[in-house]
């Protein structure tokens, strides 16, 4: 017959047994196959000590753990900085576990992880913006062409009436933005240098940040180019694909840098997202304020991480498209103004549209930047009102 091994508790409950036995009176100590039969002569002192022993080997801890479901791949930096949230975490939390899990290996897509997450199936996941946005129209907000003008930039946004506003929002809808981890972004194109809106006109584009990017990129004059993520590369070796905007990874991992002849690549941005972590309510609510604040500052550790890895993408991704013979080169600020001044009077537009709320949002964003250059003397123009 397999012997069974005893269980964390079932030991501590016969040291504690012992112990009692032992504090007891030599007329109360009789036993019957080594259990007592009688504890009505213990005295009251002798309850006492007992009670102080009980409590001083307590019992160990139940561990919880967390699940985060994310659709990138290990090597991602997104990945990366989430195992930084999860080594942190174990630091200083260890009843308090994160399990990893890459390339939707939990089951549930990108598009159906924002409802898992407000259902309790899923505890925690790294999403896109743009496919909460598919929900909650007013979420676009933290994908907009031209406003932050650079992920740094994105950084004064901490702590501000902005962040309070969509961090609400989110709170009455059953999730909440745990990290808030902004990617910087640039252009590859095959014909031509893209700088300001009128270097576009003409070239078939396509964004990586969704249809309030594509609608500044019609604007300025270009033909919106519909493929799937996979087919770029292939379609910019001939005319289909002359223009691809998107973030720094995308840049590399879609390998346009073997078929483009130009990129823009660092100075302010026009493609600026948000990618955040994203917990349940239900979960946080469940965690307790202690284990709340032991998650943020985990949290806030893999923040400052990301914004590492950004500044390394950028120059990695420059660097990678100069040796294949590219042309790299900056955006500067007058050509970063066009855009957030045609964004303004289309994308941003057209959000406002979108509820009063939407427009509530939007203000409170100009409003934060604003306020943040004032108070710490933040050099630079702030993004047109």
């Amino acid at each position: 017959m397999r012997k069974v091994p005893s269980r964390p508790f079932d030991r501590c409950s016969c040291h504690v047994q012992a112990a009692i036995e032992c504090t007891l009176p030599a007329q109360a100590q009789r036993s019957v196959g080594g259990r007592m039969q009688s504890v009505k002569s213990v005295s009251p002192r002798t309850m006492a000590l007992v009670l102080a022993l009980l409590l001083a080997m307590g019992t160990p801890a139940m561990a919880r753990e967390l699940r985060l479901s994310h659709q990138f791949g290990e090597t991602d930096a997104r990945h990366r900085a989430a195992r930084v949230l999860a080594a942190e975490l174990r630091k200083h939390r260890p009843d308090l576990t994160l399990s990893l899990h890459p390339n939707s290996s939990l089951g549930v897509q990108p598009e159906q992880q924002l409802d898992a997450l407000i259902e309790g199936k899923v505890d925690l996941a790294i999403l896109p913006m743009g496919y909460a946005a598919a929900k909650y129209p007013e979420l676009a907000i933290a994908s907009m062409p031209a406003i932050p003008a650079s992920a740094e930039n994105a950084a004064l946004l901490r702590g501000s009436e902005f962040e309070d506003l969509l961090q609400a929002f989110c709170d009455e809808r059953g999730f909440r933005i745990l990290a808030w981890w902004w990617f910087d972004g640039g252009t590859a194109s095959r014909k031509r240098r893209v700088s300001s809106p009128g270097s576009i006109k003409g070239l078939a584009a396509r964004s990586g940040g969704g249809e309030a990017f594509h609608t500044v990129l019609a604007a300025a004059g270009a033909r919106i180019a519909r493929m799937s993520a996979d087919k770029m590369n292939e379609s910019m070796q001939g005319d289909a694909l002359e223009v691809y905007q998107g973030s720094y990874e995308a840049l590399v991992n879609y390998k346009l840098y073997e078929v483009a002849q130009y990129a823009t690549i660092g100075g302010y941005s026009a493609y600026v997202t948000l990618v955040p972590i994203l917990i349940s309510k239900k979960t946080w609510d469940d965690l307790g304020p202690e284990a709340q604040a032991e998650l943020s500052r985990a949290a806030d550790a893999s923040t400052i991480f990301m914004e590492q890895t950004q500044r390394e993408a950028e120059e990695m991704t420059a660097s990678r498209f100069s040796a294949s013979k590219a042309q790299v080169e900056p955006l500067g600020f007058e050509d970063y103004a066009a855009w957030a001044e045609l964004a303004k009077n289309t994308a941003w537009q057209d959000y406002r549209k979108v509820s009063p709320k939407a427009a509530e949002l939007m203000n409170a964003m100009l409003r934060s930047f604003i306020n943040a250059r004032r108070s710490d003397g933040t050099p630079g123009e702030p993004p047109p009102k």
